[in-house]
């Protein structure tokens, strides 16, 4: 937990750097840093998408979330009061880690067990956030009230050094077994990738397979997001003549996953 801490008073600094920057504008002010969803444990797989969205801290008439529909701290103080304040800090750590428990996941991305979107594609794989084998983190930790693809600078700032570090960091902490990157655009972000690879079954579904430079952990990078199909692939068919919208149903992202990880168990041994 010290050090779950100390990476979140860090995330605070990094906020606190950015509260003070160009990018404010597009931050959600009450925020808190999003350091995982879920528990870490041992021998987890990691994805990593891009940056929690509104819709964690807000409900749909823009009210702030609070009671039983709250999902991540929300802070009322000063960054400077937060950063010092260890029941905030203890509550922050424990709202993401009881993320996946009690209903309180956006089912609407991650999906529901049994469910489709990104459960589903881990599924396949003989994963599940529900039973706890996978965890959640972002690139970028910071919720902001656009999509970051959206925001001219958003990736600048995903990508600054110190954004990077703590995403190492967390990396780190969390020490996974497996890695599986969210998104080509985060995937051309991390090193180490040596092997590019489509499906013979849904050739629209690239990836990617290597090694993280330097942790050494097995790396996936999707081309395409499980939960938003039609940001990474279009709102075409692929060489099949299968609608892309059809690469979200859970029998396809099953099979899919299913065959992906086929594919990193030779790569891998």
């Amino acid at each position: 937990m010290d050090q779950a801490r100390v990476l979140l008073q860090d995330a605070i600094r990094f906020q606190q750097t950015l509260m003070a920057s160009s990018f404010q504008a597009e931050l959600i002010d009450g925020a808190s840093p999003v350091l995982w969803y879920g528990r870490p444990t041992q021998q987890q797989w990691l994805t990593v998408g891009t940056n929690p969205s509104r819709g964690e801290f807000y409900e749909r008439d823009g009210a702030v979330r609070s009671g039983e529909s709250q999902k991540f701290y929300w802070r009322d103080e000063s960054l400077d009061t937060y950063l010092q304040d260890e029941s905030a800090l203890e509550a922050t750590l424990d709202y993401a880690a009881t993320y996946f428990e009690g209903g309180r996941a956006t089912t609407s991305w991650f999906g529901k067990p049994g469910g489709a979107k990104l459960e589903a594609l881990l599924e396949g794989m003989g994963r599940s956030f529900y039973d706890g084998s996978a965890l959640h983190i972002d690139f970028f930790k910071y919720a902001t009230s656009r999509q970051m693809g959206q925001l001219q600078t958003g990736r600048q700032w995903m990508e600054h050094p110190t954004s990077l570090d703590l995403l190492e960091r967390t990396i780190r902490y969390v020490t996974p077994s497996r890695l599986i990157v969210l998104g080509r655009d985060n995937c051309a972000a991390f090193t180490g990738f040596t092997h590019s690879e489509r499906l013979d079954a849904y050739p629209s579904a690239r990836f990617e397979l290597g090694y993280h430079m330097t942790l050494g952990i097995p790396i996936i990078g999707l081309h395409f997001k499980p939960s938003e199909v039609f940001v990474g692939l279009g709102n075409g068919r692929d060489a099949f003549g299968l609608h892309h919208g059809s690469y979200a149903k859970r029998e396809h992202l099953m099979q899919i996953g299913a065959a992906i990880e086929a594919s990193a168990r030779r790569y891998f041994g």
